[in-house]
């Protein structure tokens, strides 16, 4: 029995064994609202990872506790993500991104209210650190993957406005944040993102898993050889893959030293530049809203043929090291700022086309599984990094040599792209994104006839 929504008649209700569920094709309206719900996701999970570096000063007194020390909280949470993404990526294809997502919002809902009552910093490890990042990476790759199978023709449009979430997250949790720092203290501060991560659990509710569509009788047969192709291809190891190889290592080693800089900003600003950590948090203001626009504009530039994705990314993340490499001889808050808004301009050459670097690298059968295996590996780098520079910074006493090391491993990370250029490209990654795509059209039109 099949209902039709009043409006666009490509968007249906199918009544099955488990109610109504929508019906739902490639860039549809239903799409566009999995995207909606999907930013919101992304705004809420990557802005508390920003966040991180303004509740550092006031845990680092409450625990009278070293930088290196205190800093572990943030690594474990950003690496904890990281290291439970092959998990993610398994609870994906075992159940679908909806109940992936809503595992993940308990999970933060749980970890950082107890956190919120530790008395102890080993509690943070295990609660903000293990606990919250684990939901972190239930939802961050949910919210991400969901876009790359609801969208087609206007695919890169979908993944710019997700990717730009975080540009979003970083301008709005960090000034929410503050707030509640100033208002509640970081108790508070942490059981606000307990609430927000339920906010989460909500939008989760409409990733309707695209394997329990309903189809009619007449392209049973069609979806079937479909999703019997689609488990050969799987088969396939990514080991081969030399372009995803590259790839990988290149974002392992970006990753150490990438958050090192937000991490560590905020304490780098007082104890160095003596600017008050009111006026430093704005620095990711500036940052959010360049960063906003570029994970549009390297999205859109990666659709032209003038433009090579990995060619853009290599560029972007070698003027990011840069900018870290110039963040010891900035002696004012205008230099600083500078410094962030060139930073946020060329950091959406990684952040904004990252999904489509991976569906470019893997395509896209196994785009699941090779975001898994990056997150993985890329979780270690994300953990040793802050940790190691917060040693060094107190080991020397400043930043200085932190920051130019730092910058150093950034560039080399993007340096190693160039690798790509005697690399032949994997016999299925040329056609296979386009194939799955074209399937996904006939079976669109399939559907409606």
């Amino acid at each position: 029995m099949t209902k039709s929504f009043k409006g666009n008649k490509d968007d249906e209700v199918v009544k099955g064994n488990e109610g109504y569920e929508p019906k739902c094709r490639p860039d549809s309206w239903w799409s566009w609202l999995v995207c909606a719900a999907s930013t919101m996701s992304v705004v809420i999970i990557s802005g508390i990872s920003y966040s991180f570096g303004l509740m550092l000063p006031p845990l680092m007194e409450n625990f009278d506790e070293s930088r290196q020390v205190t800093a572990w909280i943030g690594s474990l949470y950003m690496a904890t993500g990281c290291l439970f993404s092959p998990f993610g990526s398994y609870i994906n294809d075992r159940f679908s991104y909806r109940f992936t997502a809503i595992l993940g919002s308990l999970s933060g809902i749980i970890g950082f209210f107890l956190a919120s009552l530790s008395s102890k910093l080993w509690m943070m490890y295990l609660t903000f650190g293990v606990l919250s990042g684990f939901g972190h990476t239930m939802i961050y790759n949910s919210s991400y993957l969901m876009i790359l199978q609801y969208f087609v023709k206007r695919r890169s449009v979908a993944v710019g406005i997700v990717a730009s979430a975080p540009a979003i997250g970083m301008f709005v949790m960090t000034q929410i944040t503050q707030s509640l720092l100033n208002t509640f203290g970081w108790q508070g501060a942490l059981r606000g993102f307990a609430i927000l991560h339920f906010v989460c659990g909500l939008c989760s509710t409409v990733f309707v898993p695209l394997d329990n569509m309903k189809e009619g009788n007449n392209n049973d047969n069609t979806v079937g050889k479909i999703r019997q192709e689609e488990t050969e291809r799987k088969k396939s190891s990514l080991c081969s893959n030399h372009s995803f190889l590259i790839m990988l290592t290149s974002f392992v080693v970006v990753q150490f030293s990438y958050f090192v800089p937000t991490v560590h900003i905020v304490k780098h600003c007082k104890q160095e530049l003596h600017i008050p950590g009111n006026k430093a948090s704005m620095l990711f203001t500036y940052m959010a809203i360049t960063s906003f626009i570029s994970r549009h504009l390297f999205c859109k530039l990666g659709d032209y043929r003038y433009f090579n994705r990995f060619h853009l990314y290599q560029g972007g993340m070698t003027v990011v090291g840069l900018c870290v490499l110039c963040l010891p001889a900035a002696r004012s808050f205008e230099s600083v700022v500078a410094i962030f808004i060139i930073f946020g301009l060329m950091e959406g050459a990684m952040n904004g086309q990252f999904s489509l670097l991976i569906l470019e690298c893997s395509g896209k059968h196994k785009v699941n599984q090779a975001w898994g295996y990056i997150m993985f590996f890329s979780g270690v780098s994300v953990g040793l990094g802050s940790p190691m520079a917060g040693l060094m910074a107190d080991t020397l006493g400043s930043y200085t040599v932190t920051f130019y090391t730092s910058g150093a491993i950034l560039i080399t990370g993007a340096s190693i792209t160039s690798l790509m250029a005697f690399v032949k490209q994997h016999p299925e990654e040329s056609d296979q994104t386009q194939s799955y795509d074209e399937e996904l059209l006939v079976k669109e039109k399939v559907t409606v006839l």
